[in-house]
This record gives C-alpha cells, structure tokens and sequence, in this order.
C-alpha cells in the first residue's frame, strides 16, 4: 500500500462514518480525481455510498463543457451517481454583488448543498491538499491576517470534509499517473492575475529550495495555530459581552477597561467589535486594527477614523464608538435601515437578539421528532450536520435569497417579503439565521431553508425557540 492510500485510509475512517453518504465535490482536475478515485477504492472497507457532483461554471466554454462531460464519464465507468449543474456565474456575480471569484465559490457550496440535501447525504468531500492549505496560510499572512487567517483550512466545517489536507498535489499527481488515471487541466490555474496562482508558482518553489516539505510544515502550523486559535476565541467573546455596550446601530467600549487588557485580548477586542457590525472582516487589515488600538491610547475627544466599507469609529470622552455610516452600509434596496449588529447564537443556550426582545432557545434534541404536534412560526427543528455549529443572526442584506422548505429554486429574500406582505417597516427587523457560509437557514418567524430540513437521515437535531415579539 502506497504512502497516500495510508494517508486517505486513515483519514477517511477519522471523517466518514458506516453508513455516510458523500457527495464527492469533483471539478476533473488533479485533486478531485485523486479524491475520488481514492474514496472509491474504499468504500467497502469504510462501508460508505459515494456520490460525483460537479458545478460548470461557464467560465471556460468550451472547455468549461469539456470538464463536465469528462467528469460525467468518469461517473459512468465508476458506477457512481452524477449530478452536474451548469451555471452562468459571469452573471450570477452581479446579483451576489461580489467577485466572480467569491460568487464562484459561493455558488459552488450552494449547489453541493443542494445535491448533498437531494441525495439524503451526510458529507461533502472537497479536494483541498496540503498545497491548498500551505497557499491560504501564506495568502492570509501576506495579506495581515491574525491567528484566524494563519489557521487557514479546517478539515471539517458543517457537512464539509477535507480528507486530503495532509496530501500534496505531487503525490496526487504521481499516483495518478501510477494508475494511469487521467484529469483535466484548467488553463485559469496558470493565469498569474491571481494572488494565489502567483504564490503556487512563484512563491513556493522558491520556499521549497529552503524546505522541500514546507507545505506540510505550514499544515501543521494551521493546526497548531486553529486550536489555540479556538480557545483564545473563547475568551475573547466572554470578555466581548462584559465589555462592549450596545447602543442603538452603535456599540462602544470603555476606554479605561479596554487599555487593562493585554495587547493580544485588545487586538481581538477590536476585530471582534468590526465582525459584530459587518459580518466579516474583509477589507480589514493589521494596519486598521492598529489604527484603533492608537485611538484607544492616545484618546482625544472628537478624533475619528474612517475605514473600508463605511465603517467608522470615534472617541467619546471615556469610550470609543464603533459604527456603520452611509446607504450601502445601511440600506437595502431602498427598504428601511439595516441592523449591522451581528450575534453569534449559543448552542445550546439563550441568545438575546441585538435590538429587539427576542430571545432564541437552542437546544439538541435525538431524532425522531414528532411532528404531529403544533409547531409554532417561533420553532424550528434543523439538522445540526449541514448547519453546522457556527450559526450567526443577522438582518436583511442587499441580494439575500435563499431556497424556503419545500422549494427547489431560490427566491430573494424581498421577493419573499413582499409575497407574504410583510409589512415594509417589518422587514429590517426580522432576524435572519445564517450558517458559516453566509447561506440562510432560517427567517425567524417566516420560514426555514429547504437545505436544513429535517429528514430520516438526520441524526442531529437543533431545535430552536423564540419569544413571540
């Protein structure tokens, strides 16, 4: 047995349970054939059904169809269930509103989701290697990221398995080339427009005459770093809710309490403050956040700074505020003022939603549930597997659309308010649930996403409670 079939046994047994049903995420290149041919060569052993699924973009024409086709052959001679979806994402990118890069991405999780769900699935496998991890983990250091960035790729993320994190794309590509197993090449993966291409081509090879095992050192740096990451996370939001004070679409933190901290806690004090009112930490740097830690001690009354995103923060006489100015920070779609206020619901837990009264109650619950019995519009029953643990609350955004339960297709979500007549001033008031993807999972006391249904498949249940407002 050769060193990668070692290497995808055990990590299969680690990520995939008797039983599981994987949708295996395949594009037709190296990684993902490498993935699935190993994943197939042990089902039996690991007693698991493997399904092929694979999103054309159209980013390539022609060859974006080839892929399709060669991947869908490939199905066939495996045996192996295909489902393949064709998309335009040159025009999808304008309704996300993001690059084709993200609105790509997005997308791409979106349909495995999908087909994960259609299937009666537990895991998705994606074909990320240890190349994979080593470019992110250097992408995010050059770019300023904290520990969070350097923690690069998890290996599990909601239904999402990476079983080829510890696998570089050179032994992949030798052990097809064993097998004599073809693949695609994607001539976009040689354009040096990109950040990452021009680390995978430039970069490494220059790291690898120093350390020719330099991509598996910076895995290892991204455990090491992800699981002190994790508990320092820990700390940060306990501190967070002793210290920040919500005010309206602002929150503020005492100056004299924040400079007790240490330099490390107030660094992720302030980067926590930006992620509760955006959502996200893009467009933030170090620089950024080291602008706000010289607000805090060199405090003048009336100094301000203004950062990426409408996103502002200002001195007060004893504390600085941190808020979000301008239409497209606020607004959507000419509907009333958005809530920026991000929370993170606690599972289980009470979780009090910023401005409002409602409290949402989460607990987990073993399958079956009785669903005979009266379920209110303040309930809903979802399976934690495709959730995932990382569930946050927000308000509407411009472009927010998601699949309600038993629906196929997406809807935006002001279609589905107007639809339902939800009253114009009612509708930046409704909490919104989504998962660490940014994909909706429930419009509280409206609807849940069909993705996160529960099914005879389930086998963790997260139920949620609130308050009638």
């Amino acid at each position: 047995m050769s060193c990668i079939e070692k290497k995808i046994r055990f990590a299969a047994t680690e990520l995939i349970s008797p039983g599981d049903r994987v949708v295996v995420a395949v594009s037709g290149g190296v990684d993902s054939m490498a993935l699935l041919y190993l994943l197939n060569s042990i089902t039996k052993e690991i007693a698991c059904e493997l399904f092929v699924a694979h999103l054309n973009h159209s980013a390539r024409g022609e060859e974006s169809d080839g892929d399709a086709d060669f991947v869908a052959d490939v199905a066939n001679k495996l045996s192996l269930p295909c489902f393949i979806e064709k998309l335009d994402i040159a025009y999808e990118k304008s309704i996300l509103r993001t690059s084709f890069q993200e609105s790509a991405r997005i997308l791409r999780y979106q349909f495995l989701e999908k087909t994960l769900l259609s299937v009666k699935g537990h895991k998705i496998a994606v074909g990320h290697t240890a190349d994979d991890q080593a470019e992110t983990v250097l992408m995010n250091l050059i770019r300023g990221s904290g520990l969070r960035g350097l923690a690069g790729i998890p290996r599990i993320r909601g239904s999402i398995i990476r079983p080829l994190l510890e696998c570089t794309r050179t032994e992949l590509e030798l052990f097809l080339k064993k097998h004599n197993l073809t693949h695609r090449t994607d001539s976009s993966n040689h354009q040096n427009k990109y950040l990452r291409n021009r680390i995978r081509h430039d970069l490494l090879p220059v790291l690898n005459e120093f350390n020719a095992g330099v991509a598996e050192n910076l895995v290892g740096l991204a455990d090491i770093v992800r699981a002190e990451d994790d508990w320092m996370a820990e700390q940060t939001q306990t501190l967070f809710t002793q210290l920040v004070v919500v005010e309206g679409v602002e929150l503020s933190i005492l100056i004299g309490k924040f400079e007790a901290q240490p330099l490390a806690m107030k660094r992720r004090l302030v980067r926590q403050a930006l992620l509760h009112l955006k959502g996200n930490l893009r467009s933030i740097s170090s620089y950024h956040a080291q602008q706000i830690l010289d607000l805090f001690s060199q405090a003048k009354v009336g100094r301000e700074l203004s950062l990426p995103e409408n996103l502002r923060v200002y001195c007060g006489y004893d504390r600085v505020s941190f808020s979000v100015l301008g239409d497209s920070g606020i607004n959507c779609d000419n509907d009333s003022d958005i809530k920026p206020q991000i929370t993170h619901l606690k599972i289980p837990g009470v979780t009090q939603i910023a401005e409002s009264d409602i409290e949402l109650h989460a607990r987990l619950i073993e399958p079956p549930v009785d669903f005979s019995e009266s379920i209110t519009k303040y309930e809903a029953f979802l399976d934690l597997e495709k959730t995932g643990e990382n569930i946050h609350i927000r308000f509407i955004q411009p472009g927010d659309q998601f699949i309600p339960l038993g629906m196929k297709g997406r809807k935006k979500l002001k279609s589905y308010f107007i639809d339902r007549k939800i009253p114009r001033k009612l509708r930046p008031k409704t909490p919104i649930l989504v998962n660490a993807e940014g994909e909706i999972i429930w419009v509280y006391g409206e609807q849940i996403s069909d993705l996160f249904c529960v099914t005879e498949e389930t086998r963790k249940i997260l139920f949620l409670k609130g308050i009638d407002p």
